[in-house]
């Protein structure tokens, strides 16, 4: 019975693709702050042999790791540097080289290098997309895929890359001692925040104040310059067609608090109904604009609109319509129901693959909408 129970828990973690989160997560949607201990979370492991033992994870006979997934509590280290990062973020591929260069200082002094371990995650990108930023920008220290934001959403979504954590092991827990959000110039700077880190009262660090500065300058960046009166327009224009006639839009209140905007439809002699969903996506850079956008479905959660109301691409330039009729094409006909995994081969738009990854993923996410229509009754 105990191996049949060690062979199931084997063959759960090999499903895992980005996993589980603690107790310890965060309150839903807070960034998280100095003085907050890190959510309790998995990435699937793909690491190599020797940044499995830089990490000094633990390892079976021959070198063989342990597990099939990498828990970031079993990092060997009183420190961890943790680099939330995006291969198509222009701050993250300045910031590369200063990194590479506090790794650098790190590893000649034998103190530091005994004590500290860098770690990078890349935020919305593939193993593909992180093993081709390692090489571009010869970062020495590991990188993890994090292809569906889940880790990135598990330290409250911060609005921006790069955003570092430096995290302290204490007997409570890995305790972050201090975040930086955005570009750092300096070596310097991430030297001064690590020697810090390392001689900081955890116990004091508890007792510090929840700086809100993060969650203000996030929720500046989620503004959106429509009211009400003129979504519902936007709306009921998502769901034109020569086929039938909008009879009416509304919005509506699902039973987890989620607004969805609801359209009685009417094709000859028959109503049916449509239903139109608000996206808006902090941005994943730290000089990027937020993405607003909505899109419309049928009662079979087929995708028959997307309809933006703010995608940029790079400069924050607005998308041209060429831009907008490609994502439409990759976007009408697929089901909210399957989700489909975002391919920057395939899905990208041209200098906005960061915008259209966050498109993707919350359409991904949308398969929740579904049943609450369907307890709601606008869904059979």
């Amino acid at each position: 019975m105990k191996i049949k129970s060690f062979l199931l828990g084997k063959a759960v973690l090999a499903l895992i693709f980005l996993a589980s989160f603690s107790v310890q997560a965060l309150e839903k949607g807070r960034i998280i702050t100095a003085g907050d201990f890190l959510p309790d979370f998995s990435f699937p492991m793909t690491l190599t042999k020797a940044d499995i033992e830089y990490l000094g994870l633990p390892q079976k006979f021959f070198g063989l790791v342990k597990t099939d997934s990498l828990l970031v509590k079993d990092i060997k280290a009183d420190l961890i540097i943790m680099e939330y990062l995006n291969k198509y973020c222009f701050s993250c591929q300045l910031q590369a080289p200063v990194m590479n260069q506090v790794f650098a200082t790190v590893e000649k002094d034998p103190q530091l290098k005994a004590k500290i371990k860098f770690m990078g995650v890349g935020a919305g990108n593939n193993q593909t997309e992180v093993d081709s930023f390692r090489a571009e920008k010869k970062v020495p220290f590991p990188i993890v895929p994090d292809p569906k934001f889940l880790a990135y959403e598990a330290i409250g979504d911060p609005g921006a890359t790069p955003f570092t954590l430096f995290i302290r092991r204490t007997e409570s827990g890995l305790l972050v001692a201090q975040i930086k959000i955005g570009l750092i110039k300096e070596p310097e700077v991430i030297l001064k925040e690590i020697k810090e880190a390392l001689t900081a009262d955890w116990n004091a660090l508890l007792k510090r104040p929840k700086d809100l500065s993060l969650q203000q300058a996030k929720a500046q960046k989620l503004l959106l310059r429509y009211n009400e009166n003129e979504l519902l327009k936007k709306a009921h224009e998502s769901m034109l067609n020569p086929k039938w006639k909008v009879l009416r839009v509304t919005k509506v209140n699902l039973p987890d608090g989620e607004g969805i905007y609801v359209g009685e439809i009417q094709d000859g002699r028959q109503n049916f109904y449509l239903f139109a969903k608000l996206s808006s996506r902090a941005p994943t850079c730290d000089i990027c604009h937020a993405t607003h956008f909505l899109f419309t479905f049928n009662d079979q959660g087929m995708i028959i609109n997307f309809l933006p109301l703010q995608v940029t691409k790079l400069n924050n330039l607005p998308w041209d319509e060429k831009e907008i009729e490609r994502m439409k094409k990759r976007l009408v006909g697929r089901s909210i129901l399957q989700p489909v995994d975002f391919d920057p081969q395939v899905d990208a738009i041209s200098s906005a693959t960061m915008t259209a990854a966050l498109i993707v993923d919350s359409i991904n996410k949308a398969k929740s909408l579904y049943e609450g229509l369907k307890s709601k009754g606008y869904i059979k």
